[in-house]
């Protein structure tokens, strides 16, 4: 019998022809041993040819990637959900549903975070229960949650949630409601398995209500109350603190740190543009941040750069504006960048001008919700889309080649007694409209007032009479914001920050409707015969002009 002698790159070619297997994809290393971390390389995450459009994607407890996608048979069918499971190289592709997830009014989608137990996964108005695991999952049974009635029928509710978490616990959960009156709130309960639904239980209100209060060493005058917990994005410390979108020592949002036992606030990111989410790696000594720093055609920090002391309480209704020009207008059409940015949190924390490693490395795609990390602290992952096509996504992964991670946090119960929390019936008298005098606790005085209609609209003005907190700097001038999300808005200041340190803030911006594609940072001429938006503000040594950003 003739023997017959096939080659090993014969079987090879035979075995990859009638199996599919994602193709490699492409990698940057960047060398970033001044930040501290070392070298990191960017690479891709290939998808099964099954994987017509991807969704949503994530790490799981256990280190799988968890994604959400469609495929050639239901990319035309409305609520139609597939997930799988994976390993982040790309095999070991597992699906473990595919059905219809209804998408109930007033959500902001369809979210997916896994819990710790590795058997549910959080969709915000569905637990999603996999049996026996995520991972080796062979059933699964999607269950309601009950929010409570008290947000339910609200009628200033615009979005019953924009971003939910879960603890590690297991047990607790976060949410982030939208408002008409107050822009959100974010809240904390327990989330309670019955019969057929999952039922928040014990909610209790984590972020500031009312912006000012009564000062008790100056009758008749106000002073302002710390800001708290704006979108939530991730619970940390091991489950007894959450990783928040808020404001505290600069005027535009930056990242801070919620702790759920004192209430003490923590900021992580000192940047005068548009910072927001930070999700920390399982050591908690890095991050992951959303942020506009590396754009500078579209990164709003003159908003930010001069420090003042009502600057936060102002831009409460610039804060959208902002947003939707710096990051829905980036990815929708604005050249620019929104991250991600890899950062060390002791040195985001302390050390001035500390910007991170920008790990976008393609100016055509642009960063997209969820980052995750992956449970070993070595790799973190996130999602990027075509600018302008959302339904074209990409996974992307960056690998720590000689960062060597610290021990995980360990898990504790999240708190059910936050202090400073109030019950949900706060939200029934709460009045965003106020008129007061906030005195210096030097010098001086500013006149704040702050007019909100129900038709998303209103007037906002801080008037600084040689207003000083240290008798050593001093603020002359004013601020002031009307905004109609309908039609146009308008930001206008002439400031004057002397003494020790020195700042200005002469300018004007001018943004078309939140709708249409919008906003956009409008340069036509005026009545006045000036351009619509025009002027600088400098601090410390920098000067940013409004017509270097992009309409």
């Amino acid at each position: 019998m003739k023997k017959i002698v096939i080659s090993i790159f014969t079987v090879l070619f035979m075995l990859f022809s009638t199996v599919s297997v994602p193709a490699l994809a492409s990698s940057t290393t960047k060398d970033s041993n001044s930040d501290g971390i070392g070298r990191v390389n960017i690479s891709g995450i290939p998808l099964p040819s099954d994987v017509k459009q991807l969704i949503s994607g994530t790490y799981t407890y256990s280190g799988k990637v968890l994604i959400s996608y469609k495929t050639a048979n239901d990319v035309n069918t409305t609520d139609f959900y597939n997930l799988a499971t994976m390993n982040d190289d790309g095999t070991g592709f597992k699906p473990i549903f595919s059905g219809v997830i209804s998408a109930k009014a007033k959500a902001n989608g369809i979210r997916f975070m896994p819990f710790q137990d590795n058997k549910r996964i959080l969709l915000g108005d569905y637990v999603l229960e996999c049996s026996p695991s995520i991972d080796n999952s062979t059933s699964t049974k999607l269950v309601p949650v009950v929010y409570p009635a008290a947000i339910e029928n609200d009628s200033n509710v615009t979005k019953r949630w924009s971003e939910i978490i879960i603890a590690p616990d297991n047990n607790h959960m976060a949410w982030t409601t939208l408002r008409s009156d107050i822009g959100a709130t974010s809240c904390v309960g327990t989330l309670k398995r019955g019969d057929d639904s999952y039922t928040v239980e014990n909610p209790k209100v984590i972020s500031t209500i009312n912006n000012f209060q009564d000062d008790p060493k100056n009758p008749g005058c106000i002073i302002p109350n710390p800001m708290r917990a704006g979108e939530v994005k991730q619970f940390v410390h091991g489950g007894s603190a959450i990783s928040a979108v808020g404001q505290k020592d600069l005027s535009t949002t930056d990242s801070i740190v919620q702790d759920l036992n004192s209430n003490n606030i923590t900021q992580i990111t000192y940047i005068p543009g548009y910072d927001e989410t930070t999700i920390f790696s399982p050591d908690e000594h890095l991050g992951m941040v959303m942020s506009t720093r590396f754009s500078k055609n579209t990164d709003p920090a003159i908003f930010g750069i001069m420090p003042r002391p009502l600057g936060g309480k102002v831009l409460l209704d610039v804060q959208s504006l902002l947003y939707s020009y710096a990051v829905p207008g980036v990815r929708q059409s604005r050249q620019g960048n929104i991250g991600p940015v890899l950062v060390d949190i002791n040195k985001s924390m302390n050390q001035a001008g500390y910007q991170g490693i920008d790990l976008n490395t393609d100016e055509n795609w642009v960063y997209c919700s969820p980052m995750s990390w992956n449970s070993n602290g070595k790799s973190a992952m996130w999602i990027e889309e075509v600018r302008g096509n959302s339904s074209q996504r990409r996974l992307r992964r960056v690998d720590l080649l000689d960062y060597k991670p610290q021990k995980t946090v360990p898990i504790v119960a999240t708190p059910d007694n936050i202090p400073g929390s109030e019950d949900l019936s706060a939200l029934s008298s709460v009045n965003p409209n106020v008129q007061g005098k906030v005195v210096g606790k030097k010098s001086g005085y500013v006149n704040y007032t702050r007019k909100v209609s129900s038709s998303y609209s209103g007037q906002t003005e801080a008037d600084y009479v040689n207003y000083s907190d240290d008798g050593i700097n001093f603020y002359n001038g004013y601020e002031k914001i009307s905004y109609n999300y309908a039609g146009e808005s308008r930001y206008e200041t002439n400031l004057k920050l002397t003494g020790k340190l020195q700042g200005e803030m002469n300018f004007r911006a001018t943004f078309s409707a939140l709708s249409g594609g919008g906003p956009k940072l409008l340069f036509d001429t005026d009545t006045d015969g000036n351009p619509k938006s025009y002027g600088y503000a400098t601090y410390n040594g920098v000067t940013l002009n409004i017509k270097d950003l992009l309409p």
